[in-house]
């Protein structure tokens, strides 16, 4: 799995950690290295295509992040996958993507790595936090995201204590919680297999955007230029395939 800002096509990959070192602009990137990542996105997009897309099915029993149901949601469903020891998995903007779009549901979706320290632990507390309170679980998901490529988080023992107490669960009832919460979070190791092979990866109308970690702002235009895609609009395919190759580029997404 590459976290956001490795380059997922070329042939070298590289820590998350080392990635602030790749700040490449648009002309600094090798015009072959360019054609490379676009040539694997185009793949990609077509093999998205291709598959119907089906969330009411697929993410059946999963919430927003507002704490709405998937299921009998008439609106668009999105996924965000997340890996929380990626410093460019934050939570911040899909939240307030969710409040100011009443008409989406969000997904969050864990892609954690034995390669990333404690991420497997992250996920499990968060996603067993959330049924007690979702401002516990997002408030733990900041202290223990690294703030920065090189940046040290809050140790996962102390934010899942601060997040006990703030929320009054009592020890044996969360560890009721992470047992509940364990198919869950399995699940979506085995669904990213082959799959999701970058964090955070944001999955907009059964297409893949790896490496695109979209503001609040961007993600109703990717998402539009997504339906469009899936429409078969040549033009908005065009956008969803620059704006794919930019992210895995380390570079604007819009």
């Amino acid at each position: 799995m590459i976290m956001r800002h490795n380059i997922a096509f070329l042939p070298a990959l590289f820590l998350c950690g080392l990635l602030s070192f790749f700040q490449s602009a648009h002309a600094g990137t090798p015009l072959s290295d360019r054609l490379a990542v676009e040539a694997g996105v185009k793949t990609d997009i077509a093999k998205d295509l291709s598959q119907p897309h089906t969330p009411l099915e697929t993410l059946s029993g999963r919430t927003c992040l507002d704490g709405r149901s998937v299921d009998g949601f008439e609106g668009d469903i999105l996924e965000y996958w997340s890996n929380l020891e990626c410093p460019y998995c934050g939570i911040q903007e899909p939240l307030q993507a969710q409040r100011n779009n009443p008409n989406l549901c969000i997904v969050v979706r864990h892609i954690p790595s034995d390669e990333y320290g404690e991420s497997l632990k992250k996920a499990l507390a968060y996603e067993a936090l959330r049924g007690f309170s979702g401002n516990a679980a997002h408030r733990f998901w900041d202290a223990v995201l690294p703030k920065t490529s090189l940046g040290i988080p809050v140790p996962y023992e102390a934010a899942l204590q601060a997040a006990l107490q703030e929320a009054a669960i009592a020890p044996e009832a969360f560890a009721d919680a992470l047992q509940a919460v364990a198919p869950l979070v399995s699940a979506d190791i085995v669904a990213a297999q082959s799959r999701i092979m970058s964090t955070p990866t944001w999955i907009l109308d059964g297409i893949r955007f790896p490496a695109c970690d979209f503001t609040a702002a961007e993600l109703p235009t990717a998402l539009e230029l997504a339906r469009k895609t899936r429409a078969g609009d040549a033009d908005a395919q065009e956008r969803v395939i620059g704006i794919i190759t930019r992210g895995l580029l380390n570079e604007q997404l819009l």
